[in-house]
């Protein structure tokens, strides 16, 4: 195949204006190809993994990857991608340094020589990559990075070439990639928890059913907690719901961040959690609760003048217990041991711990 987007002259010879259509052509169809390969996709990291494979293999390129800005309305999509492993194909650029390398273009910019261009390129390839094209990215009118195609070969990219196909491939990739994270952002809505981000209830019954019927096949234990926090009302009462959101939050984030990639954590609702652990029996989920109190209850959410401390009881079932073999055996136990636990807690004599940490009112 002859050298994709080069440049040709004002005049040529009847067989070389054919050969020109003909090239023209097949960077038309392949172009065609790629365009429907990329919107039957469904998510955000595919899109751009099979993305970048294609125009890499189709045009014969060295390297191809995406350069994202770091405005905050692309952090919803950054965590898209980085849930589903494509980051290792984005740069994430400071937005000043992108729009002063492209004056901001929703053209195609075209660079013979990349090295001033290098903060746009990824660090192993910065001694490689001699020339590049900038395909912006536009997503609902705005600017949010570009798709770029480097070369070791100096010069193969020249500011007057003739940038036609770069720019359909461009308005293509820009269209898909709106399209996918759209979709992706219904589908988020539909599983989310608006306040807290982690998945909701919905999402957590449809993970525990495949979560169990994982166990059966491969006999392995499954285990789950269920969490709920101390004095919560006081919290909503004292400070407010606005501290109650922020307090919900502190939790949400201590869970995900102690846990395993493999475990699950689910609001499920109000003040209440539940955290799905694979592969786990119901004493290792014990363990895993008492830890988890360990290193989250010495923490506070400080608000205002107050510090307030995070407190909650939770309880465990794991599904080698006998008759804990479903979703709503598993949760009715863990519910069942939480209460007991609160009650214990309550019991101990314990100082009203938010209270305590209300600032005073003389």
């Amino acid at each position: 195949m002859p050298e994709a987007f080069q440049q040709y002259p004002d005049h040529i010879s009847l067989d070389a204006l054919l050969e020109h259509a003909r090239h023209n052509e097949r960077i038309a169809r392949t172009l065609f190809e790629i365009e429907t390969e990329i919107m039957r996709l469904r998510d955000c990291a595919t899109f751009v993994d099979c993305l970048v494979d294609r125009v890499r293999e189709r045009f014969h390129l060295e390297e191809v990857w995406l350069v994202l800005t770091d405005i905050e309305a692309n952090d919803n999509l950054l965590e898209l991608l980085s849930e589903n492993g494509a980051l290792s194909l984005i740069l994430r650029g400071e937005t000043r340094d992108y729009l002063h390398l492209t004056q901001g273009s929703h053209k195609p910019v075209l660079v013979k020589d990349a090295q001033p261009y290098r903060r746009l390129i990824p660090s192993a390839w910065r001694e490689t990559i001699k020339s590049m094209a900038i395909l912006p990215l536009v997503m609902d009118d705005r600017l949010v990075g570009g798709l770029i195609l480097g070369t070791s070969k100096a010069g193969r990219y020249q500011p007057d070439m003739d940038a036609f196909f770069l720019e359909q491939l461009a308005v293509k990739a820009s269209i898909g990639l709106d399209s996918v994270h759209a979709r992706e952002q219904l589908k988020r809505l539909a599983t989310r928890d608006a306040l807290t981000g982690l998945r909701n209830r919905r999402e957590m019954e449809t993970v525990l059913r495949k979560e169990l019927s994982r166990s059966r096949r491969y006999h392995m234990p499954l285990s789950l907690l269920f969490i709920d926090c101390d004095g919560f009302k006081q919290v909503n009462d004292h400070y407010g719901h606005e501290c109650g959101d922020a307090y919900l939050c502190l939790l949400a984030d201590s869970l995900q961040h102690l846990l395993r990639a493999d475990d699950s954590v689910f609001r499920f609702a109000g003040d209440e959690f539940v955290v799905v652990l694979p592969n786990q029996t119901v004493a290792d989920a014990t363990y895993i609760g008492e830890r988890l109190q360990e290193h989250i209850e010495v923490q506070h959410l400080e608000w205002g003048n107050a510090s307030i401390p995070v407190a909650f009881s939770l309880g465990a079932a794991g599904n080698e217990q006998p008759g804990m073999n479903d979703s709503r055996s598993l949760l009715r136990h863990a519910e069942q041991n939480l209460y007991e636990q609160k009650r214990r807690r309550a019991n101990a004599d314990l100082p009203d711990r938010h209270q305590a940490s209300a600032p005073s009112t003389s």
